[in-house]
């Protein structure tokens, strides 16, 4: 059991790593648009809009996909594998 739980993990993890490479000019984008807003929020100016209708449009949709990937590479996945870690060492004793 412990065994089939991590080859979940991995599987999970390389979904992730997958979602996270098809969306990875999206993450690109938002993170200049984050890096935007903060300099304005440094400088003490009214942030610019980040939302801009047309550029954006595309990005919002993408951005889901942006997030599952996060959480199934980085999240669920290591949670997985620490479960069958767990579940592997106690088994011994």
């Amino acid at each position: 059991m412990p065994k089939l739980i991590a080859v979940i993990g991995f599987l999970v993890m390389s979904a992730g790593l997958d979602l996270l490479w098809q969306s990875r000019r999206d993450i690109r984008y938002w993170l200049e648009e984050l890096a935007k807003v903060f300099r304005a929020m440094l400088q003490r100016e009214k942030p610019p809009q980040i939302f801009a209708p047309k550029e954006a449009s595309a990005k919002r949709n993408r951005a889901v996909q942006v997030l599952l990937g996060m959480g199934f590479a980085f999240v669920l996945g290591p949670i997985l594998l620490a479960v069958s870690l767990t579940l592997m060492l106690y088994s011994n004793l």
